[in-house]
């Protein structure tokens, strides 16, 4: 069965070593017309000799970074296969794949065809091993579905649909940040082994799990983001004063609160002073900064204590004034005439 498969490093070595010579010895891929050769050409050349020395003593790192260093200054079929054998050996065998399906490709856009025959057959069988017995897959649901994924610190690869479901392969990108999946749910293609997924969106806190696959296993992978909540902090040129959200009294500034997304009602008060109320939106994840600037109260003449006291003395003293300018005459009474007997009223 495909999981029993377990190429050891002495048979990987052995096969890929043989794999690349029989490549070598094809005209095509390190001879050719050296006559009025361009420099970038000679460099491709010398690059492509080291590349097969190292190889020779299974430097298959060392032998890889050569190869692909003669294919960027001078593409070649027989050079991009033998860029897919020393993946082949590391073990990046989705990488080895896709370098095995580029040099069919550049082959077939040559008018002569460099590859053998022979040549040809075997890189359509390295291609179906791997198919059928060391990749492994994992269908993949994502929530939410605009998340950007990663894998082994690399984006994946969308590559059309395989059994009705849109396919992504991992490591065949360089390193970098995280790409949108092509769909909700895909299938991942991806090397046997430990791989670690971290799934991202602003707002959100990061999911990041370890998966371990075996050759040729498929299982699934559900990859959920859980919403961060967002903070308000609320501050204010007053110290002491009492913050209110939604209603509810949760403190004095400066205060700093937890809250899902949402809209919020937020009032400061504090006496004296006129009441700052305002609405904060929120979004998860996001911090909100409020300063609410709070102003005296301006206390009209009616509100000064002096103001009554005054009006008070003011008050008395129009009622005493009143009080003499309305009072009847009082009687007088009458002069006493002494001895006479007689009295005198004075009108």
């Amino acid at each position: 069965m495909s999981l029993c498969f377990r190429p050891t490093p002495a048979r990987t070595a052995r096969w890929a070593l043989v794999a690349l010579l029989t490549v070598l010895a094809a005209p095509a891929a390190g001879q050719g017309d050296q006559v009025g050769e361009s420099r970038e050409t000679e460099q491709a050349r010398a690059a492509f000799i080291e590349g097969n020395e190292l190889a020779k003593n299974a430097r298959w790192g060392d032998a890889l970074a050569r190869f692909e260093a003669s294919a960027k200054l001078r593409p070649h079929p027989g050079t991009t296969y033998n860029i897919g054998v020393c993946q082949r050996a590391l073990g990046q065998y989705t990488r080895a794949r896709k370098s095995f399906v580029q040099s069919l490709e550049q082959n077939e856009a040559e008018r002569e065809r460099p590859l053998a025959d022979s040549t040809v057959a075997d890189i359509r069988a390295f291609i179906r091993e791997i198919d059928d017995l060391v990749l492994a897959t994992l269908d993949v649901t994502l929530q939410p579905v605009s998340a950007e994924l990663t894998v082994d610190g690399r984006p994946i690869e969308a590559s059309g649909e395989r059994d009705g479901k849109l396919v992504a392969w991992v490591g065949t990108l360089p390193a970098g940040r995280g790409k949108r999946p092509p769909a909700p749910s895909f299938r991942l293609v991806l090397d046997p082994g430990t791989h670690v997924f971290v799934l991202s969106r602003k707002g959100f806190a990061d999911a990041v799990v370890r998966e371990t696959v075996l050759p040729g296993s498929k299982g699934n992978l559900d990859l959920v983001l859980e919403r961060l909540p967002g903070s308000i902090h609320i501050a204010s040129n007053e110290p002491n004063a009492v913050v209110a959200v939604d209603g509810l009294d949760v403190g004095l500034v400066p205060v700093t609160l937890a809250r899902p997304s949402g809209r919020y009602h937020v009032i400061v008060r504090k006496k004296g002073f006129v009441t700052y109320e305002t609405h904060a939106e929120l979004d998860a994840g996001e911090r909100v900064d409020l300063r609410a600037v709070l102003n005296r109260e301006q206390v009209g003449l009616t509100g000064k204590w002096w103001f009554w006291t005054a009006v008070g003395a003011v008050v008395v003293g129009s009622a005493v004034g009143t009080y003499y300018a309305t009072r009847p005459d009082p009687e007088r009474p009458p002069v006493d005439g002494g001895g006479l007997g007689w009295s005198v009223r004075v009108p």
